[in-house]
């Protein structure tokens, strides 16, 4: 799509620094705007009149323009440009979800060796103009360094900084966080989301998130309104158990729950035990052992619906159950039961097992209320 004349001329009056506020160049402007075929701006007949101001425009208006853009580009774009677009960002409509599972990351983990083993150094990225990177404070010399190369430097942030960044915006109105599959979310990481959003309903923690029992018992004290979970646990990468106990003495409401990885008999018992108000439950791409499912469909009385579409069952050969073997199961409690027939085409791609394969494809589910 071709900017038209009048678009061009709102970006051109509008002011390029204000007292608060770092501003974007207007090259970046109109190249984030060029997407947009839908927001038309109409040129006034009368060519001595001034055109109305991008900065002018109502907030409302603003942001539904800005839902269109990813988070980072409203954290550390539009946010920065004026004083009314920094107003506009803090639209509630914007920050009903905190998606962080679609951010471009760069990995260190090659780089940086702890003590046991080499652990995910995760950093966001976003490409921004010298002008806002300097307003970041970056080092000027990285800045000159990339744009001897570029004509745009990379702001890299930690979770944290992100974080911080966003609720500074979205204040306490968020309703749902996912976090990256790879991210590395720290005690003091996750304590933080929770101290600042304290509302969440749906959570999805990834594979490395380091807790302890203090942290625990304080994020998801402030987590009661929780309804849905997700998680993602290697035993093999040692990345800390989860506390069923803290989540059920806590999060009363929690009805949803999914666990992706090796679900061990011992975690079994504990779902049981401390999550006895779960409806629907997703092992979806899990392994499991099937004395442990037997234990999940008799223990979870108020279990509707499962989903155990492409798991591998340990201590089976093969590792799919035969479909005669659910029917002397006791599922007839159950209003919805996903499996996979035997010429399941996935469950024959043994990639999907690789957690390459599962963080892209985690976000998907059977059961909708799982996806996101």
């Amino acid at each position: 799509m071709e900017i038209s004349d009048g678009l061009k001329g709102l970006l051109e009056n509008s002011p390029s620094t204000t007292n608060s506020t770092t501003c974007l160049p207007r090259n970046y402007i109109v190249q984030r705007y060029e997407q947009f075929a839908s927001c038309k701006v109409m040129e006034k007949v009368d060519k001595s009149r001034d055109v109305s101001k991008w900065e002018t425009l109502h907030r409302d208006i603003l942001a539904i323009i800005f839902d269109k853009l990813d988070m980072m580009d409203i954290t550390m774009g539009v946010s920065r440009v004026c004083t009314s677009w920094f107003l506009a960002s803090h639209n509630k409509t914007l920050w009903h979800t905190v998606d962080l599972s679609k951010l471009q990351q760069l990995d260190f983990s090659y780089f940086v060796q702890y003590k046991d083993r080499v652990r995910p150094i995760i950093f966001y990225e976003h490409r921004v103009d010298e002008e806002v990177a300097e307003g970041l404070n970056l080092r000027s010399l990285y800045i000159k360094i990339s744009n001897f190369f570029f004509d745009f430097s990379v702001l890299r942030l930690t979770l944290r900084d992100l974080l911080v960044e966003i609720t500074k915006l979205s204040r306490m109105n968020p309703k749902n966080l996912f976090f990256h599959f790879n991210s590395y979310v720290q005690t003091e990481d996750l304590m933080f989301a929770a101290e600042r959003m304290p509302n969440i309903e749906k959570l999805v923690l990834p594979v490395w998130c380091y807790k302890t029992e203090e942290s625990f018992q304080f994020v998801f004290s402030r987590w009661k309104n929780l309804k849905t979970l997700i998680i993602a646990q290697d035993y093999q990468l040692r990345t800390g158990t989860f506390d069923f106990r803290t989540v059920g003495e806590n999060c009363s409401n929690l009805t949803n729950f999914k666990y992706l990885g090796y679900l061990q008999n011992t975690n079994v018992e504990k779902i049981v035990m401390y999550l006895p108000n779960l409806k629907r439950l997703s092992l979806r791409c899990s392994f499991i052992r099937t004395t442990g499912l037997i234990s999940l469909i008799t223990g979870l009385q108020n279990l509707t619906v499962l989903n155990l579409s492409h798991c591998i069952y340990l201590g089976m050969v093969p590792d799919t159950v035969p479909d005669d073997y659910f029917v002397q199961a006791p599922i007839q409690k159950l209003e919805k039961f996903i499996t996979c027939t035997q010429d399941c085409r996935i469950c024959k791609n043994q990639r999907r097992y690789s957690w390459s394969y599962l963080s892209e494809d985690w976000q998907n589910d059977e059961i909708r209320e799982f996806e996101f």
